[in-house]
Formats: C-alpha cells, structure tokens, sequence
C-alpha cells in the first residue's frame, strides 16, 4: 500500500490582507458577533413587553408622559429608574432600541456583502478554471472575501499518472452526487525557469448545490426587509392604547385625527350587545366595527384591534329623566360605566327622581347589585341583583314631568379595549417573510466547491494544489490511498 498523495500536516485558512478594512470587515462579519447583538436585542425586546409601555397618546405631552413615567417607575422602586434610563417604558422611543436596530441593520449588509461575493465566486469559477498563472504550482486566483482552504504539495509520481488517480478518486466521491457538478480541463501554461517554455497543467472543478448559494442571500435580505419596515414604523409609526372605553364613550387623538366612538346600538331592543359597533375614524376614513367578539380591521394603512374588557352597564332614560355624574353639571340621558374588579362601583344622580343608583360589580363577573339610594336618606329605596338587562320605573318629583314615571333602563355591555397602531409599509413584512423561508432553504444543504491543479514538476515529478472553501476535500484528497 503507497500513499500517492501525501497527507498534509496541517490545512490552513488562507488569511487576507492585513489592512485595517480588511480586519474590520472580517471582524463585523462574524456571524458569532450577529448572533450576539441579536440575541441582547431580542433580550430588550422581551424586557419591554414584560413591562408596561407608556400609551402612545403620551409621547406629545409633556405633562401627562411625565406624570405617567413618574407612577409607573415608583411601582418598581430602584429598578424603575434604570428601567427608565434605558428607555424600556417606552420601546419605540427608546434610542437603546434603535442603536441595536441599527447594529443588526449593520451586521446584516455585511453578511449579505459576503454572501453575495461568495454567489459570485460561484458564478464565476468555471471561467476561472481556465484562467492563466505564472508557473506550475501556482494556484488561481480566487476573488472574494470568505475563507479559501489551500494546500500545495510535491508528489513524486508523474503528472499522467496521478492525473488518472485524482480524476477516479473525485468521480468515485463526487458524482454519484446529482447536485455536484465535475469539470475537467487541460491548460497551457509557462514552464518552469531552465524548462521547457511550455508546459500544461490538468485542471478539476468541483460545484455542488449552487443553487443554495443563490437562496442564502435571500434568507439575509428578507431579515433586513423585516428589519427595515420596524425600523420605519419606529421613526415615522407610531401608536395609540387608550384607557378601556366605557358604552357610550368617545375618544379624540387629534394629533392623528383619529376619534373612537362606542355606540351601543339598540339596547332598548334587548340586543344591545348585538347591536352595539365601535366608529373609528382616522382622518377622512371611517369603518364602523362589531363588538359582540373581539375584531380587527385595517382603515388608512393603519391596524385596528378591538377586544371586550372588563364588564360594563349602560344606562338610558326614557321619560324625562337625566343622569348626573358627582361632581359634574352636565346632564346626559345615558351614561355608560366599566367595572374593572369584582367590588368595582360607580355612582350617577337622577335629579328629576330625587334618588341617586349605586352600582356595585360582584364577584360573579354576570351580576351587579343595584342600589336606588333616596335623596337625603341614607338607607337605599331599593335593592336588586341584576343578571340581565333590566327596565326600572322611578317616580319623577322635580322637573316639568313631575308626578309622571320615567324608565331606567339598565343595558349590559361590555368594555372596549381599542388598539390602534400605524405602521408605514407593513405589507413589506410579508415580502421579508417570504423571503426569508424562501432563502432558509439554502441552509438545508451546504454548497461548496474544489478547485484542483496538477502541474509537472522536475526529476518526473508533479506539484498538487487544492483550494476549497472547506477543509473536508483536502483531507479527502490527502488521506486516499492505492496499491
């Protein structure tokens, strides 16, 4: 048994220029370190959703961000204050957030660069199997940035006969391959000094799954779409949480011209909760949505989600009678209320009846107890478990229509929390999804390449030299032996 190919010592990366970009782009282009920015990034992520976000109706007031900051720090002590250093009470604001946005950003058009030089190098290797050097042992050129493995090495057999052996040997390993591709070819090349002019040089070329080459770019480039439209929505989105809304109840944001209103329909009918729609409009658009289940919709490129919160009542009058808030001297003829907790309750005055209506949420989330409370009396009048929609008859003692009864008519309906956020450009994220598994593909299998150079050598002899963009074809070709 002979060892026709010496087994090298040792397989060395080619190294690069030692220039200061060099160094710089090797050193960013680790996908270790793009790892690790990712992963504090997604860690910041995580952080902000664990706690809570400051509403984005805020971010114009000064005042009211201040106030909000301030209650919401002191709940968490002396974490609270780097919490708030950091920005983490408000993610879309924060400048940690968009510093690591923009790292990543950064580390992938590196990645990328480096993907696209290796598609290139692809592309460009079987027109380089045929490129001149200056002397026999000379390797190609290889254009690019990523690792190249070489090796060199003398062999003491004659170029013809371990050109039949490294053919065999490559054929045997790579073609039964469908996905491998297996060029040979013969070059002229100058001889060495004291030699003949001219000599030639046997070539192989070595290609498999190129098409994973191709797809790997991909997967990188939808990672920077996604990327891209987050960071857009960060700097020019932006995004509205008002507190639960009440039946009946409005809500402005003038800065977007945006108004929410909860319109409960047509309780009377006793299909209140049927019937009841939220109407959102944001600029000129309006769209009226259901509240009977939780619903989303989309009205100028911006995402409406809507789901039931805590247990409401929505009071109406018919017969004269008003509701008054305490505290307040504006009288309406509904009034809607929301009862976060079991013992959540809430008060409103009948001034034409003279009687005040305590509501009182139990721990039963389907049942309220209802106390009609006299004026001046401290005992109530009247005292009912509700479970249901109910009408109530009051006396009215004051007012135009006194000595006439009015109906009190008690609607059930629940809460609304509204979620409004703007995101330009947020159909690009299904773009950058496609994208990314399209490309993620080209991780299944690795492509690769072996470029082999068998030139003559002196004393009947022949100089080997093996490039690849893998360790694995060199020990391949070094450790093969034959009788």
């Amino acid at each position: 048994m002979v060892d026709l190919i010496a087994q090298p010592e040792s397989v060395e990366e080619e190294k690069p220029r030692r220039d200061l970009f060099a160094w710089a782009w090797r050193g960013l282009g680790n996908p270790l370190l793009l790892v690790g920015v990712s992963i504090l990034l997604l860690l910041v992520l995580l952080m902000g959703l664990a706690i809570p976000q400051m509403p984005g109706q805020y971010a114009d007031d000064a005042a009211a961000s201040s106030r909000w900051l301030l209650t919401t720090q002191a709940e968490y002590g002396s974490l609270g204050s780097l919490l708030a250093g950091l920005g983490l009470f408000d993610l879309l604001h924060s400048p940690l957030l968009r510093f690591g946005m923009f790292l990543v950003g950064l580390l992938l058009f590196i990645q990328l660069g480096d993907q696209l030089v290796n598609l290139e190098r692809h592309r460009k290797l079987p027109t380089l199997l045929a490129a001149p050097v200056s002397g026999p042992g000379e390797p190609i050129p290889l254009p690019g940035t990523l690792p190249i493995y070489r090796w060199r090495t003398a062999l003491d057999r004659p170029p013809d006969e371990m050109a039949a052996v490294i053919d065999s040997r490559l054929s045997s390993h790579f073609a039964p391959d469908p996905a491998v591709t297996l060029r040979d070819l013969r070059v002229p090349i100058p001889g060495l000094a004291g030699e003949e002019s001219q000599t030639t040089e046997t070539r192989w070329l070595v290609q498999g799954r190129t098409w994973a080459a191709v797809l790997r770019p991909l997967f990188l480039l939808g990672i920077l779409v996604v990327l891209a439209v987050l960071w857009v929505s960060v700097v020019f989105g932006w995004a509205v949480t008002p507190p639960v809304l009440a039946p009946g109840e409005a809500f402005h944001f003038p800065r977007r011209g945006l108004t929410l209103t909860y319109s409960p329909g047509s309780p009377a009918a006793g299909e209140g909760d049927q019937t009841a729609v939220l109407q959102v409009q944001i600029g000129d658009a309006s769209k009226s949505l259901p509240v009977a289940q939780g619903s989303y919709a989309r009205l100028n490129n911006a995402s409406i989600w809507v789901e039931r919160a805590a247990p409401g009542l929505f009071l109406s009058s018919e017969g004269g009678a008003t509701f008054l808030l305490p505290g307040q001297s504006r009288a309406s003829t509904s009034q809607g209320f929301v009862f976060p907790a079991p013992g959540s309750e809430e008060s409103v005055l009948i001034p034409e009846a003279g009687v005040g209506v305590r509501m009182v949420r139990l721990p039963d989330e389907d049942a309220f107890l209802l106390e009609v409370i006299g004026s001046g009396q401290g005992d109530a009048v009247q005292r009912l478990e509700i479970r249901g929609d109910e009408n109530l008859s009051l006396p009215l003692v004051q007012g135009e229509r006194a000595g006439e009864e009015a109906t009190l008519g008690i609607h059930f309906l629940p809460g609304l929390q509204v979620r409004v956020r703007y995101m330009p450009g947020d159909w690009l994220l299904w773009l950058g999804v496609a994208l990314i598994v399209i490309g993620a593909l080209g991780y299944w299998r690795r492509p690769f390449f072996t470029l082999v150079q068998l030139s003559p050598w002196p004393r009947s002899r022949s100089v080997l030299v093996v490039q690849s963009d893998a360790p694995e074809p060199l020990r391949m070709l070094g450790k093969e032996e034959a009788a």
